[in-house]
């Protein structure tokens, strides 16, 4: 086969020109109307190799017979290979080969730079196609797998930094010891995913949390905010066996909830360690006498002491005494008894003639066979207790002074509220922000400066987000449309048939 060798273009009457028809100086130059401009190929010919192949539908063809490049691009300063096409792929990479390990095209970078860059004015950088396969795969063995940025241009909002469609995962990153997808964002969302019918995020691992979100400011590692004026929750977590939801503040509250019915519902029993401080309680059940229609409430017993309270019916015998018997760990769990008796079913004296002792106590009327009702009352002194007693009236500290549990009761605003602090506000403000811009003022006053959340107008507001959401997709990166996929790659196809 004979060399390639270049030529003059004084002695073969063409010269190449640029756009703008200045004369460009190269060392080979090929035209052909009927066929490839320039073939070349390297390596020894053996005398089993056929006839090689030469396309007609390539202005360079290369072929490497030994494992060298088919065609080799070099440069110390600009860009090594150059493709391009007015109405079709700029540079088309195929391989016969169907090891996984085997490329259509492959990026390396040596020195620290990226294997393959893709860039682009105002379509997407990269985009990958795959019937079957992953569209888009990303492998590293120390740095990031798959890496995106964008930034917004002349005030325009940024696009996706990576963007993913697909039937199963848009976007999935695997990872042996470090991340399998990191996100990184100066002042929008490191990672945001969208759903129509499933999770818009999900995350999954088989020993640790599924789901991990940290913050270094004064805000929230995971915020759940549900836009919607039906039912639902901001945050939901749902266990087999373990805690639904684990709150653990180590310095703070471990749990906060805040509400305009209920700031927590329980639908089961519920089991508290410590002290419950409360303004007030009771008990509400279906009504005994009309339970599918009313409720019954009853308001506790309070008191400034950890009291106890025991109590009992017992019928004095012929001499008129009676003894009474309590629990076995009534004195190991009381102190500073208290004694009410009541005679019941006629007119008799009755005293305590002789105090708690041993766990008995015992009662003497002055008539036979007289019914007394008793009634005990003890402090709790069990370790618990004697290291957790109740301050019945205490100073409210510096930053609560000025400020009530209730005050709406004692004529002052709701920002005269304890434990409302700015923080509430803040995570609410925070929530809003995740709805479209243009429809954040009209939430927030929705939300934070009316006395109740209007229906109607949240219904509007979410379907109007909806309709804004709609648009942006419209105009971000393309869904993709299998028909015209199958298309392609038919097409590709065709030129690979072609080409061999």
């Amino acid at each position: 086969m004979a060399s390639l060798q270049g030529f003059d273009p004084a002695q073969s009457g063409q010269q190449p020109v640029d756009d703008s028809g200045n004369a460009v100086p190269v060392g080979v130059w090929g035209d052909s109307t009927i066929g490839v401009g320039v073939f070349g190929t390297t390596g020894a010919v053996t005398a089993n190799t056929g006839n090689i192949p030469i396309s007609s539908v390539a202005g360079v063809v290369g072929h490497g017979l030994d494992g060298d490049a088919g065609v080799w691009g070099e440069s110390t300063e600009g860009i090594g290979v150059v493709g391009r096409s007015i109405s079709n792929y700029g540079v088309l990479g195929v391989t016969f080969s169907a090891a996984a390990n085997t490329p259509g095209v492959l990026g390396t970078s040596t020195t620290g730079g990226s294997g393959v860059v893709g860039f682009v004015g105002d379509a997407t950088g990269v985009v990958g196609n795959s019937i079957t396969g992953a569209g888009v795969q990303g492998i590293s063995g120390s740095g990031n797998g798959l890496e995106g940025e964008s930034f917004g241009v002349n005030g325009s909002p940024p696009a996706a930094g990576v963007f993913g469609q697909s039937d199963t995962y848009g976007v999935r990153g695997v990872s042996g010891p470090g991340k399998g997808v990191l996100g990184e964002s100066q002042t929008g969302p490191g990672v945001k995913g969208m759903s129509t019918q499933e999770a818009g995020v999900r995350g999954l691992s088989t020993s640790f949390t599924g789901v991990l979100g940290t913050t270094l400011g004064a805000a929230s590692g995971v915020t759940g905010f549900q836009f919607s004026a039906e039912e639902g929750s901001g945050v939901l977590g749902e266990s087999i066996v373990g805690a639904g939801v684990d709150g653990v503040g180590l310095r703070g509250i471990g749990v906060r909830g805040e509400g305009e019915l209920y700031a927590g519902m329980f639908l089961g029993n519920v089991c508290v360690t410590g002290s419950v401080s409360k303004g007030g309680g009771g008990f509400a059940i279906d009504h005994p006498l009309d339970p599918s229609d009313r409720y019954l409430r009853h308001s506790f017993v309070e008191s400034p002491d950890m009291l106890n309270v025991y109590n009992g019916n017992v019928t004095t015998d012929a001499n008129g005494d009676a003894h009474v018997g309590l629990p076995d760990y009534f004195e190991a769990l009381n102190q500073d008894f208290r004694y009410q008796l009541t005679v019941i079913g006629q007119f008799a004296h009755a005293i305590v003639a002789q105090e708690i002792a041993n766990n008995r106590f015992t009662i003497k009327t002055d008539r036979p066979q007289v019914k007394v009702s008793w009634q005990i009352t003890g402090v709790r002194r069990d370790p618990w207790a004697v290291a957790n007693r109740i301050a019945v009236e205490e100073e409210k500290d510096a930053t609560d002074r000025g400020r009530y549990l209730h005050p709406e009761l004692w004529g002052k605003s709701k920002e005269a509220r304890i434990h409302r602090s700015q923080h509430h506000e803040k995570q609410l403000l925070r929530a809003i922000q995740l709805a479209p811009k243009q429809l954040q003022q009209r939430l927030e006053h929705a939300l934070l400066r009316g006395n109740r959340v209007d229906l109607g107008e949240l219904k509007r507001l979410v379907e109007e987000s909806r309709q804004l959401a709609d648009f942006r997709s419209s105009k971000g990166p393309s869904k993709i449309d299998h028909y015209r996929l199958e298309q392609e790659w038919q097409r590709v196809q065709d030129l690979i048939k072609r080409m061999e």
